[in-house]
């Protein structure tokens, strides 16, 4: 898997903003300055990791480089990260978005769900307790990245 390093990544035009080298990016990093890692398969993005020091966030991409998952981290103590939020997207073969379902997580477990179905308009909302231990994790390393990327949370 080769990373690119650069300021963001634009969804809608389905390509990085300001690429840079792997120093700058590294000392992005060092500074806790923001910045996107793209982690690629054979040039394709397959991960966006967006790294600041308040939090990280992971994006999934599928082979039309549509995202359909997302995973926000919230930086709670010193390397420590929290999962706040987790989406994720369907779309159908025009690339057109059929739903979408947000989650997002306390620390205490109380998580709220909002799925919405964009055809009919129906949405559903739910609230539940649940284990949240699958939501912790560790603040990356300057090219370590790819142990946040677990579509299983």
């Amino acid at each position: 898997m080769k990373i690119y390093y650069c300021d963001e990544w634009s969804d809608i035009k389905k390509k990085p903003w300001n690429i840079f080298d792997e120093q700058t990016a590294c000392l992005h990093h060092q500074k806790k300055q923001p910045y996107t890692a793209i982690l690629t398969e054979d040039e394709k993005p397959e991960y966006m990791v967006n790294v600041t020091k308040k939090w990280v966030s992971v994006s999934f991409y599928d082979e039309r480089t549509r995202k359909y998952l997302n995973y926000d981290f919230e930086v709670v103590s010193d390397g420590k990260l929290f999962l706040r939020t987790a989406m994720h997207w369907e779309y159908d073969e025009t690339g057109k978005e059929l739903n979408s379902l947000i989650i997002g997580y306390r620390e205490d477990g109380y998580l709220a769900m909002e799925k919405r179905d964009f055809t009919t308009g129906f949405v559903e909302k739910r609230e539940a307790m649940d284990s949240i231990e699958k939501n912790w994790d560790v603040y990356p390393e300057f090219g370590e990245y790819l142990f946040l990327c677990r579509k299983e949370r």
